[in-house]
């Protein structure tokens, strides 16, 4: 079995921003926001215009072919994606899942949520 530390490792793989600078993306009509948190958290309360894409069913919405394929990610190509959990950890690997499945421009909010509140007003 992997440990944590190992499992987590992957976030040297991909691009990770601060919440601050995530902030500042917040009304670019080319940054999407995705909250990878399960649907009872993102009802609570999520950033701006974020959409909900359940961590666990993230590769069959991005897979093409799938019965649960978004067009978001296929119909635009250039948009950049910025991706959030509670905390950082499922967000870090939403990313790499993204990056490995061919999505270009995607980043990891690092803290998730937690770090957003500190810093959304």
């Amino acid at each position: 079995m992997k440990k944590f530390d190992e499992l987590m490792s992957v976030g040297s793989k991909i691009e990770n921003i601060t919440a601050e600078d995530a902030k500042k993306k917040l009304n670019d009509p080319n940054v999407q926001f995705i909250d990878v948190r399960d649907k009872d958290s993102f009802s609570k309360g999520t950033i701006g215009n974020a959409i909900h894409m359940d961590r666990g069913l993230l590769e069959f919405y991005l897979a093409e072919g799938s019965p649960l394929e978004n067009d978001i990610f296929k119909n635009n190509p250039e948009k950049e994606f910025v991706v959030f959990c509670g905390l950082g950890g499922q967000g870090t690997l939403a990313t790499k899942t993204m990056k490995d499945m061919g999505v270009k421009n995607v980043k990891n909010i690092t803290g998730g949520m937690s770090e957003w509140d500190k810093i959304k007003d």
